[in-house]
């Protein structure tokens, strides 16, 4: 494992673009954290201050920041696809096959360099949100309440990046791949408002409260598992937070879980039945 986890990332910070597109994630990462709490919009001549309005009150925190922080996963996703793409292009798959690595071991080499990676992201994010709701506690006690949106975070990125890696390895190129991921994002788009329109469902998309199979498609499914925070109007008048605590929604969770599994199990397939 450390023989394989070793040789991926000598592969993954020799291109200049993937240390580029780490660094960019995490430097976007520590901006969020740092500016978060100076953004103060003004809404109909209202000023809102988001300290105020509760965003980083203990245990909706977990939540909040989880949710506003992995629109930067497509950062490392990059990484993902060009580390793979990679491959294909410069021919150091077929080396690497010829030298005795197995496509078993490719494939597990991919993967666990994406976990790591995961892995890393999470706990750095875990750190930014504790750091930020004691900074913002205002006295309150920290509450790990809420925490099982951190396990919802790892697995939303180790999702989106199996996807990736199968995308990846399916289409060859980097510019393919991620046209891909559009494309399917857009189609899983399509099927859910044709759903919802047959339904007479529409308007409550982003519902997840309301059954929609399409909810449960992969890339809806991922998304779901950290969910808009709610929010009560009446915390606005009171001056109290305006974010309501929710939990996981696990049924997403599981679905997910078993999707990042059918991926695996594609990739690997596709590996293994194409001629390289």
């Amino acid at each position: 494992m450390k023989r394989l986890l070793a040789i991926e990332w000598n592969k993954l910070f020799y291109y200049k673009s993937t240390r580029i597109f780490t660094l960019l994630y995490f430097v976007l990462l520590i901006v969020i954290g740092v500016i978060l709490a100076f953004i103060k919009p003004t809404i109909g001549g209202v000023k809102l201050d988001i300290v105020q309005l509760g965003f980083f009150k203990f245990p909706t925190i977990w939540q909040n920041i989880t949710y506003l922080v992995a629109i930067g996963k497509i950062f490392l996703a990059i990484i993902i696809v060009l580390n793979i793409t990679n491959e294909f292009s410069n021919g150091t798959l077929k080396q690497n096959l010829i030298d005795g690595m197995s496509k078993k071991e490719f494939l597990y080499s991919k993967l666990l360099t994406s976990f790591v990676l995961v892995a890393i992201s999470t706990l750095f994010v875990f750190f930014i949100t504790l750091i930020l709701g004691l900074v913002f506690a205002k006295g309150e006690s920290v509450s790990f309440q809420g925490i099982e949106f951190m396990s919802a975070y790892f697995l939303k990125l180790v999702f989106f990046f199996v996807f990736c890696a199968f995308l990846s390895l399916l289409l060859k190129k980097s510019a393919l791949a991620l046209l891909g991921i559009v494309v399917w994002w857009i189609g899983e788009a399509v099927i859910k408002t044709i759903e919802a329109v047959a339904t007479m469902n529409i308007g409550k998309e982003g519902d997840t409260n309301s059954f929609l199979l399409s909810n449960y498609l992969p890339l809806s499914s991922s998304s779901n598992l950290i969910d808009f925070p709610k929010i009560k109007i009446e915390g606005f008048i009171t001056g109290q937070s305006i974010f309501v605590y929710q939990s996981v929604n696990w049924s997403f969770f599981v679905v997910t879980l078993l999707y990042t599994a059918l991926f695996i199990w594609l990739a690997y397939w596709l590996l293994k039945k194409r001629d390289l």
